[in-house]
């Protein structure tokens, strides 16, 4: 191969790294459960102690502002279908040996204020009657749904919204000593919207009510089962892949799958190159221990970048700066979330 075809290729391979300094990794990341249950509950039964709460129901329609409809619309198996949502997530995280739905409404039943708690016998009695280590109690709900429709004078349009709305409020009761454990609040909104050049064809993509209310229900259930059992996030990295030869064969490496070999280059990089290029090389670094579930080493990786740019005040005076202030303080939180997740899973 002649010197002029090996300097066109060089030439090709450095634009091709100029086009594009980084490409985006995407991996996931196990959190921490918002609540660590106590390592001896190892089966817990689901229980609905709810009566839907007195302002609830309510469904509004707003046109430019003014109040055009207020309904009343009731979901009779909102609790119901939360707790099985919640059933059938915890089952498939295999995180509690047994998983039981008591299906009485205890509330219901008792008559209870609408924020009340399971009485001691009832939590003694449900405890008995499943061989549970803990209850986790739905002890009030509430939903709403509102449209609001804008029109769009100067286009001829409307201009429609949805939001469901929910507020779900649960209490966990420990089995071996009929206490409560932990109570928890969940409130959130769903959101859709749409443009039609008539009233109608802007409301008519929407869901109903009563399917927009268990929408909103199944996203509270997964949130809830987050704060009870840790989960996986998905995350987003960037790998520098330009610079130098070097960094194009370190990419290369990475491509076949032997992160080693580029850690390899990546460090050589580090410990002969300027102030940018160490930058990339201990990001790069950071990501690969990250990677590897090191969070610790990561953390001191993206922290000599953190030094770097502080030596020189530059901490966000560029993109990559920024993305590695922000680099380095998102492993900062997850070393922090580190131990409870040990223990929460047990070593």
């Amino acid at each position: 191969m002649s010197r002029l075809h090996l300097f066109q290729i060089f030439l090709l391979l450095t634009s091709l790294a100029g086009c594009s300094s980084f490409s985006v990794m995407n991996f996931e990341v196990m959190r921490p459960a918002g609540y660590s249950v106590p390592p001896e509950i190892k089966s817990v039964v689901l229980v609905d102690n709810s009566i839907v709460f007195p302002d609830t129901n309510v469904s509004i329609i707003m046109l430019d502002k003014e109040i055009i409809k207020v309904d009343t619309t009731k979901v009779a198996d909102y609790s119901s279908h939360v707790l099985n949502t919640i059933r059938d997530e915890l089952l498939s995280r295999m995180f509690f040996d047994t998983v039981y739905v008591d299906t009485i409404q205890y509330k219901k039943i008792s008559r209870g204020a609408a924020l009340g708690k399971l009485s001691y016998n009832q939590i003694q009695n449900i405890c008995s009657k499943f061989g549970a280590d803990a209850i986790i109690s739905l002890d009030a709900y509430r939903y709403t749904n509102n449209i609001s429709i804008q029109t769009l004078i100067d286009y001829d349009e409307y201009y429609s919204t949805y939001d469901a709305s929910a507020i779900n409020y649960w209490r966990i009761y420990d089995c071996f000593n009929m206490s409560i454990l932990n109570f928890h609040l969940q409130q959130d909104t769903i959101f859709w919207d749409n443009i039609g050049s008539t009233l109608n064809g802007s409301l008519n993509p929407f869901i109903s009510f009563d399917k927009a209310t268990h929408k909103i229900g199944s996203y509270l259930s997964y949130q809830m089962v987050d704060y009870l059992v840790p989960y996986w996030e998905e995350v987003s990295r960037n790998l520098y892949t330009s610079g130098s030869m070097h960094f194009l064969n370190a990419s290369d490496w990475v491509n076949r799958g032997n992160w080693e070999e580029a850690e390899k280059i990546w460090n050589y990089i580090y410990s002969n190159s300027s102030k940018k290029a160490k930058i990339k090389a201990a990001l790069n670094l950071a990501l690969a221990f990250e990677r590897y579930g090191d969070i610790d080493e990561a953390t001191d990786w993206a922290y000599k970048v953190y030094k770097i740019l502080e030596e020189n005040d530059t901490k966000t005076n560029s993109d990559i700066n920024r993305y590695a202030v922000d680099y380095y303080i998102n492993l900062s939180k997850r070393k922090q979330e580190y131990k409870k997740l040990i223990e929460q899973l047990g070593e």
